[in-house]
C-alpha cells in the first residue's frame, strides 16, 4: 500500500511480487495481525546454499555489535531471528521473556532486541523487568525493538528507545546499526575536508520531512552523529506549518509524502519570510536527470539520493554548509 496517497494505492505491486516469486518457484502469503495492527508479509523461495569461501576470514567492523540479546515476547521467529542477528554478530542469545533475560549474565551484551508481546496490557510489566535488567549493565548498551506499525509510536513513547516496525528484516536492522554504531571507513570521507572542532560550530537545526518512521529513524540517528538537531515533519502540510513558525537552517525533503508532496511544500516554503535561500535538499530514490530538473524548478536547492548513507550525507552536509 502506498503511503505517499491518503487511501493507498491499487495493489498492482503485490500482484507483481506473487508474480515474481511464483516464477522462482516460491511463496508468497501474508498474516493479517488486527485492523490498525499492520500485517506480516512473508516469502520463501528455493534458493541453493553458496559453497564457504576460499578464506574464511573477515575484517572486522568496529561498529557491529559483538554479542545480542534477543527478548522475543512473541516466541514465533526464534530461528529466523537467530539467523538474522548472528549476520551480525559472533553471538546471539534469545530470551523468551524480560525476566528470563534480568536473571541472565549481561555484562556481553553490547546490543539487546526487544520484541514486546502483542497485547499493548502486557508491556508496562516488561518495561519495569527491562530497566531493572539494563540498569544492572555497567559497559555501555544499546537498545531497540521491534512493534507492530500500528504499535509503534505507543510502544516508543513507553519503552523509550527507536522501534522499528516487525517483522525485523536485515535491511531495517543493518541500516539503523549503521546509523546509530557506525563510523565509516577513512576512505568513505570525503578526502581534504575534516570536521572542525564541536566547541567552533554554531548549533544547527534542520527540518526533516518524512513519512516513513524507519527512514526517519536512520536519518535521525545520523544527524546526531554530528550533533544537529532536527525536527520530523510526516507530511508536506507539516512541512509548511513547521516553516512558518520556527526558522531552520535546512530542510530535507522527501519528494513522496501524503497530504502534500515535497514539490508542493517547498514552493510553499520558498514563500516564507526568510526562506529564500534556505537550503531545501531533495530525498528521492528517483535519479534521472528529469527528476532532478523537476527539483529544482519547484525551488530544492540540493540533491541527496536514497538510500542515504553516512558518506553521502557527510557530503551534502559539508556542501550545503551545515558543517
Amino acid at each position: 500500500v502506498s503511503t505517499t496517497r491518503q487511501f493507498g494505492g491499487t495493489g498492482l505491486g503485490l500482484s507483481i511480487c506473487k508474480q515474481l516469486v511464483e516464477l522462482w518457484r516460491g511463496e508468497i502469503g501474508v498474516q493479517s495481525e488486527g485492523q490498525g495492527r499492520g500485517c506480516h508479509f512473508w516469502v520463501t523461495l528455493p534458493l541453493r546454499i553458496p559453497p564457504p569461501a576460499a578464506s574464511t576470514s573477515s575484517p572486522e567492523v568496529p561498529c557491529l555489535p559483538k554479542a545480542v540479546a534477543v527478548v522475543d515476547a512473541l516466541r514465533d521467529r526464534e530461528t529466523s531471528l537467530r539467523e538474522l542477528f548472528l549476520s551480525f554478530s559472533s553471538q546471539v542469545q534469545l530470551f523468551r521473556s524480560a525476566a528470563e533475560f534480568a536473571s541472565a549474565e549481561k555484562e556481553e551484551f553490547s546490543l539487546v532486541v526487544i520484541l514486546p508481546a502483542s497485547d499493548p496490557a502486557l508491556w508496562s510489566e516488561m518495561k519495569d523487568q527491562l530497566s531493572s535488567a539494563l540498569e544492572s549493565i555497567s559497559s555501555q548498551v544499546n537498545v531497540m525493538g521491534f512493534a507492530a506499525m500500528g504499535d509503534l509510536q505507543k510502544a516508543e513513547d513507553l519503552f523509550g528507545f527507536p522501534m522499528l516496525p516487525k517483522p525485523p528484516t536485515f535491511a531495517q536492522v543493518q541500516a539503523f546499526l549503521e546509523a546509530l554504531q557506525g563510523t565509516p571507513a577513512p576512505s568513505a570521507i570525503t578526502a581534504g575536508i575534516s570536521d572542525p572542532p564541536p566547541g567552533l560550530r554554531r548549533p544547527r537545526r534542520v527540518l526533516l520531512a518524512e513519512d516513513i518512521r524507519l527512514n526517519q529513524t536512520v536519518f535521525l540517528a545520523m544527524l546526531r552523529k554530528w550533533d544537529i538537531q532536527a525536527d520530523v515533519a510526516e507530511n508536506g502540510v507539516e512541512a509548511v506549518s513547521k516553516c512558518s513558525l520556527q526558522m531552520y537552517d535546512a530542510v530535507f525533503m522527501d519528494c513522496h509524502m501524503p497530504l502534500l508532496d515535497g514539490y508542493e511544500a517547498t514552493r510553499r516554503i520558498r514563500q516564507l519570510e526568510g526562506y529564500s535561500t534556505v537550503p531545501i535538499i531533495a530525498l528521492t530514490a528517483a535519479t534521472a536527470e528529469e527528476d532532478q530538473e523537476s527539483c529544482r524548478q519547484c525551488g530544492m536547492s540540493h540533491f541527496l539520493p536514497k538510500p542515504v548513507t553516512l558518506a553521502s550525507l557527510r557530503s551534502m552536509l559539508v556542501e550545503a554548509s551545515l558543517l
